[in-house]
């Protein structure tokens, strides 16, 4: 009968006493960093001891002893712009690679052939599944790696303050890693465990079944069964509209956090971002690693309160409660309809409120007429610069409002600014392919001809608008937009649908220097082989690229 084994005991008997024995095998300086690739050792399997590589960066003229301990994606490798990003910021940095095997890397992590699963192209079913037990798995011989990286750190820099930064995959290992070792904070991005769950909303009317092995994986590897034994203050990043992160279940994980440290945690969302970390929430990052690293008085609010209601002239609205202890410098609020789906979710910036009190904010949510499920989420940004969220408060809706709006066929003007849109490849601007710094990667609004003004992103536009009831178009409808390209040019309208994975693309010329519209039948797109786009009435997103700057405005249905 196969064992499960949970948190309390997975760790119990494992040995950390042997020495990484570390050797460098080169050196560089750039603009004043130094990166280090060496080796060092982790655990004997019974075959031998696994051969970690990593790169340690750090400042050349003043090394930090406050290190932060890096895990990438389980696709990905060591990256030097993530190492820059953080020593840049005031601290040292080791970045693992776990994932081992790779085509064209010689430098790497090399796992004895007893644990070969370890290899992430080799993993199969030890990844994804506990067929005998959870230490017979990926995750425990990625989160073993982990436990002789923080002990290669302490014996290189004599000192425990260390943070654990996971992104993706690498955000699951550092909650089983804060589990079952100390450090000083842990940042989690895009990770919040529920993987057994993958697929399976959380709003599903039908209770989900599970057989004996998605219960072993459940208590021995999935993050949210980690929360409760993790030993340090957690900051978890979401992307809102991430197909690997469903931020729905995430605060059940936050929720579940060691009540030690529960009080200093905090959870972050990035609203509309596709696998990506935006601006706000990178600087809260640091803010949070500083405090809990570095020991930097830093001021970190409690999460907003939001309630919703009805008002007694019969409007549906919010109201939301924030942190009386700081100042805040600025208070916002959006809102989703019905899509279950969190991936397409479309939320939109709510646009009309009062300010009752320097703390408390009412916000109108003007809502689609028919709409039955409502996800609402408040921020609070205060004048350190930190910004807090609110849980998604999500309520079932019945019943007409006096702000309630019927459809419409616009579902976006120049007039919403930047709302509803998104960076489409997020993955090209942001920092190692996650992380926002900057507001110029985001979504501009730039004026051309007749000071006719547009939305533009150097690397092309998406928006999830086409899922909001409000917006959703009808069988047989028509999309028209205005476009302007600087110069003549080929535009690409790119459709990707959430339910069958399947991608759908039509590209045409655009005359330079003048606003023209552009009619797109859904007959247009089609896929790789031919298919046809039926209809716009699936679970969509769109797309927009172009090679030159543009602008796009006035996008409807006919």
């Amino acid at each position: 009968m196969p064992s499960i084994l949970t948190p309390a005991t997975i760790w119990t008997e494992f040995d950390d006493t042997l020495e990484t024995n570390s050797e460098k095998v080169s050196a560089k300086t750039v603009d004043g960093i130094v990166y280090e690739s060496l080796y060092f050792y982790g655990r004997d399997t019974g075959e031998g001891r696994v051969k970690i590589f990593g790169v340690f960066a750090y400042n050349e003229a003043s090394p930090a002893r406050e290190t932060v301990l890096i895990f990438p994606d389980s696709s990905n490798s060591i990256d030097e712009d993530i190492l820059k990003l953080f020593v840049g910021k005031g601290y040292s940095a080791l970045m693992v690679d776990y994932r081992g095997e790779w085509d064209g890397e010689n430098n790497r992590t090399v796992y004895p052939e007893n644990i070969s699963y370890a290899n992430t192209v080799k993993c199969g079913r030890y990844k994804d599944f506990v067929d005998e037990s959870a230490d017979k798995t990926s995750w425990y011989e990625w989160v073993a790696l982990g436990i002789y990286a923080r002990k290669y750190i302490v014996g290189r820099t004599q000192s425990e303050n260390i943070a654990v930064v996971g992104i993706r995959d690498g955000g699951e290992i550092a909650w089983k890693l804060a589990a079952a070792k100390k450090f000083s904070c842990l940042v989690s991005v895009c990770a919040a465990g529920w993987l057994a769950y993958a697929g399976i909303s959380k709003f599903e009317s039908d209770e989900t079944s599970l057989d004996s092995e998605r219960y072993r994986f459940i208590a021995g590897i999935d993050s949210q069964a980690y929360a409760p034994y993790v030993q340090c203050p957690v900051i978890l990043l979401c992307s809102t509209n991430d197909s690997r992160l469903d931020y729905d279940r995430a605060y059940d994980t936050f929720s579940r956090i060691n009540p030690d440290y529960a009080g200093e945690s905090v959870i972050s969302y990035s609203v509309q971002c596709d696998s990506s970390i935006g601006m706000n929430s990178t600087a809260d990052m640091f803010m949070f690693i500083d405090k809990y690293l570095t020991r930097r008085q830093i001021f970190i609010p409690q999460p907003v309160e939001i309630g919703v209601t009805v008002d007694s002239e019969q409007n549906l609205v919010a109201s939301a409660k924030c942190d009386t202890s700081g100042e805040v410098a600025e208070v916002g609020l959006f809102f989703a309809e019905d899509c279950l789906d969190p991936s397409i979710r479309d939320w939109n910036l709510c646009r009309r409120s009062e300010k009752i009190t320097e703390h408390e904010h009412k916000f109108f949510l003007d809502i689609y007429e028919e709409t039955s499920t409502l996800f609402v989420l408040g921020y609070a940004k205060y004048a350190n610069g930190f910004t807090i969220w609110s849980k998604v408060a999500v309520k079932k809706i019945s019943g007409r409002f006096k702000n309630t709006r019927s459809k419409s066929r616009v579902f976006y003007t120049s007039k919403n600014g930047t709302d509803g849109f998104y960076v489409a490849d997020p993955c090209s601007v942001a920092i190692g392919g996650i992380f926002f710094t900057d507001s110029i990667m985001s979504p501009q609004i730039v004026t051309k001809a007749k000071g006719i003004k547009g939305i533009y992103s150097v690397q092309g536009l998406t928006t999830y608008r086409i899922n909001s009831p409000m917006y959703a178009p009808k069988k047989g409808d028509v999309l028209k937009l205005d476009v302007y390209c600087d110069v003549t040019s080929e535009i690409t309208f790119t459709i990707e649908d959430a339910t069958d994975g399947e991608t759908y693309k039509h590209s045409q010329s655009v005359l330079g220097g003048v606003w023209q519209s552009v009619i797109l039948e859904s007959k247009l797109f089609k896929t790789v082989g031919g298919n046809q786009l039926s209809d716009y009435a699936h679970n969509l997103r769109l797309c927009i690229n172009c090679d030159v700057q543009y602008a796009i405005n006035n996008v409807m249905w006919l």
